[in-house]
């Protein structure tokens, strides 16, 4: 997770830039902009693959979404984008208390004499608003989207032509010379022992 500069850095990065001392005005100003930044609430992307091989009827994405439930994601299309967004709060995790009986267990931040501790020692996982947005095909809706919630992964799947069949692939046709399509009047079996006769082969030989 990236963290946020402190105002020394920021105030010597800015300095950097101007190529020169910053004054006590502007140091404020910096300073309120900080403050401003920090209270507003952060916005995270997930991260997902895509599966998109340009030729299947859908197209497919998974998100990680670790530790939610259906109720807590929003999936909708606005503007023709697929939106994921929601909130991942940090819940308390249950730690047993050293020499308590079974069955006792103190919350994460909680001392096992009630008290607060301090943060954790160690924290890089992601928590607050979150929103991920996807280009999907036009003429799409919520009502083509087809979604799946399973151990933290958030899978998204909807169609590469919405509202259409995909198109049919176009098969050459081949005809004698006697205007014929010999391949037409063949059955599935005696299809694949199917030789042209020598004047239709010297007229495809081009």
């Amino acid at each position: 997770m990236t963290a946020r500069p402190t105002k020394s850095k920021l105030v010597s990065a800015v300095r950097k830039r101007l190529g020169r001392e910053l004054s006590g005005d502007e140091v404020l100003m910096l300073a309120r902009a900080m403050r401003v930044r920090q209270a507003e609430p952060r916005i995270y992307k997930p991260r997902m693959e895509l599966w998109d091989d340009g030729e299947s009827a859908t197209i497919t994405a998974q998100f990680e979404l670790p530790g939610l439930g259906p109720d807590e994601v929003l999936i909708d299309v606005v503007d023709g984008r697929l939106v994921v967004s929601g909130e991942r709060r940090q819940r308390p995790v249950p730690v047993p208390i050293p020499g308590a009986g079974a069955g006792v267990a103190r919350g994460r931040g909680q001392t096992a004499a009630g008290g607060v501790s301090s943060v954790p020692q160690v924290q890089e996982l992601k928590y607050g608003t979150f929103r991920r947005a996807l280009v999907v095909p036009e003429g799409c809706t919520t009502t083509d989207l087809e979604a799946t919630l399973e151990h933290g992964m958030l899978t998204v799947s909807w169609p590469r032509y919405p509202g259409v069949s995909p198109p049919a692939p176009v098969q050459a046709q081949v005809q004698d010379g006697q205007g014929a399509n010999p391949s037409a009047e063949l059955s599935d079996s005696s299809a694949a022992n199917y030789i042209p006769s020598s004047r239709s082969a010297s007229r495809a030989s081009y």
